[in-house]
């Protein structure tokens, strides 16, 4: 989907487990593992196999063998540990996390992904969202 950030069109999805219909530049970020869910211990085994069809998650269900092996993939593990970093991410709380050096961010289901006009990816609360763009109809 697209808005209107000042006079400038941006791209945005409204971040949820479905795949996104249109934005084929979210399933790229994904693939290039510029995104990825921090709540995978608490998915189920159902949601993470569709996650993986979609292709918005790592292989990660058939190639590890053991919990051990599942915990050492799993990349975003140590933002839990730095206690900067996402100080109010709980473990049973599934956010998509923007994996960028310039401009880390996480957001909940129901938040924006926002591809700003320098290519950066930013999440944007709902009020913000509301508050700095326009929704163009098609």
């Amino acid at each position: 989907m697209q808005a209107k950030l000042g006079n400038t069109i941006i791209d945005f999805w409204k971040i949820s487990t479905d795949i996104p219909q249109g934005e084929q530049w979210v399933i790229e970020a994904f693939k290039r593992e510029q995104l990825s869910w921090s709540g995978q211990l608490v998915m189920d085994i159902v949601e993470k196999r569709k996650l993986e069809k979609q292709g918005m998650i790592k292989n990660t269900l058939t190639t590890h063998t053991s919990i051990g092996d599942e915990l050492e993939s799993l990349d975003w593990i140590g933002l839990y540990i730095s206690p900067n970093k996402m100080k109010n991410a709980y473990a049973d709380v599934i956010y998509l996390v923007v994996n960028q050096v310039r401009i880390p961010a996480f957001g909940k289901i129901g938040e924006y992904l926002v591809k700003a006009p320098d290519g950066a990816l930013e999440v944007y609360s709902e009020r913000k969202f509301q508050r700095d763009l326009k929704v163009i109809e098609i």
